[in-house]
């Protein structure tokens, strides 16, 4: 939703493509570091108040951020007051929401089998996913109340989960007891998992990238209004979250394909959408190819977070989603900012950036010994 409404608001008040891009970065950046150490932290005090936290840090920033726009619009803010406070309510998000992402996920793994675990973490991302679908399509009916509507909702919905889940989630301490005075710490370079952070950034670098510009592309491709913008952008992210979704919750859950089954049907098919992106001629086509980018992604980001998972021991599993939530989001960092500064070049550059950068990873890992190794 936020990637369908911040572009085409901030350009409304004079932010340029490469400060909007600012805006993700510092947040992204922000939360490299501080992802890991709520995971740890899960490992010590529980999953569930992690997760409390993180959703009610997003429901804050999201209200912030409605309000700073709105302000903007309304004339009361100028564009370089509303810059750095979209960049505080978006950081804001990092320092807390960060927590909600390592937390569940290694809820799921402290419930689940190896042999089990790549499915349970495909269900848990379908429902990410299903927010992702639901979300563009609320966000293009709300735009016609205004701007800020959207996000406004998605922190009343974030803190109305937040609330589900406290008196719904059962857990009553930490998941292990060895764990309950420190947390186990895991390195970026630890060779168990340095593959799958690998994947795992690229893969945000692609959603990143394509997401960050997607709206803008369509806005000056198609000469379409803020709120028109809005809406097609919209149905594209709807395209891709459901394309996700449907892999999520149909071919896995129906198939149970093994980690490494995943990553290497989902693989190649994120790199045939970046390459179809870089060359599309229309409208049509863009939607094509973001389902094709939605299935592949459905497949390679459960595929790559369980192979993690299994690859570690239990009293790590809050470490290694920690780390996953934080290196990974290293392509959010510099995917966004790289993308818009190629964007003025040409609106396609970015696309042949994604291009690029999966051909990388699709080699990388095929020729990975621990990827061909995987148990499950």
């Amino acid at each position: 939703m936020l990637f369908s409404i911040l572009p085409p608001a901030a350009r409304a008040l004079g932010i340029t493509p490469f400060q909007i891009s600012t805006v993700f970065a510092v947040s992204a950046s922000i939360w490299v570091f501080v992802s890991p150490w709520w995971g740890r932290m899960s490992d010590v005090w529980g999953r569930r108040p992690v997760i409390l936290v993180g959703l009610l840090g997003y429901a804050l920033s999201m209200s912030l951020l409605g309000a700073v726009i709105r302000l903007g619009h309304d004339g009361l803010l100028s564009a370089a007051a509303v810059y750095p406070l979209m960049i505080a309510s978006r950081s804001l998000f990092a320092l807390l929401g960060s927590g909600t992402g390592p937390a569940s996920q290694a809820y799921v793994a402290d419930r689940t089998t190896i042999q089990e675990r790549a499915a349970a973490v495909a269900f848990m991302n379908a429902g990410m996913g299903l927010g992702e679908t639901v979300g563009p399509g609320a966000g293009a009916i709300l735009v016609a109340a205004g701007l800020t509507a959207p996000l406004h909702l998605s922190a009343i919905l974030a803190a109305t989960s937040a609330f589900a889940i406290w008196r719904l989630l059962p857990e009553s301490g930490p998941p292990h007891q060895h764990a309950a005075t420190r947390a186990v710490r895991l390195r970026a370079n630890d060779t168990r998992v340095v593959p799958f952070l690998i994947v795992g950034a690229a893969l945000q670098a692609v959603r990143a990238i394509t997401t960050i510009t997607l709206a803008l592309f369509l806005q000056d491709t198609l000469g379409l209004t803020a709120e028109a913008t809005v809406r097609r952008a919209s149905l594209g992210f709807v395209v891709l979250a459901m394309s996700s979704l449907f892999a999520q919750l149909i071919v896995i859950q129906r198939l149970r394909p093994t980690s490494r089954q995943m990553l290497s049907a989902g693989l190649p098919l994120m790199w045939l959408a970046c390459g179809l992106l870089a060359v599309a001629g229309g409208y049509g086509t863009v939607l094509l190819a973001l389902a094709a980018l939605g299935i592949g992604m459905g497949l390679v980001r459960p595929g790559s977070a369980a192979a993690a998972s299994i690859s570690v021991e239990p009293e790590e599993q809050g470490g290694v989603a920690g780390l996953l939530g934080g290196v990974t989001v290293v392509g959010n960092v510099f995917g966004p900012m790289l993308a818009t500064t190629l964007y003025t070049l040409t609106p396609r550059a970015p696309y042949l950036l994604n291009a690029v950068l999966m051909s990388a990873v699709l080699v990388f890992a095929f020729r990975s010994r621990r990827v061909r190794q995987l148990r499950a």
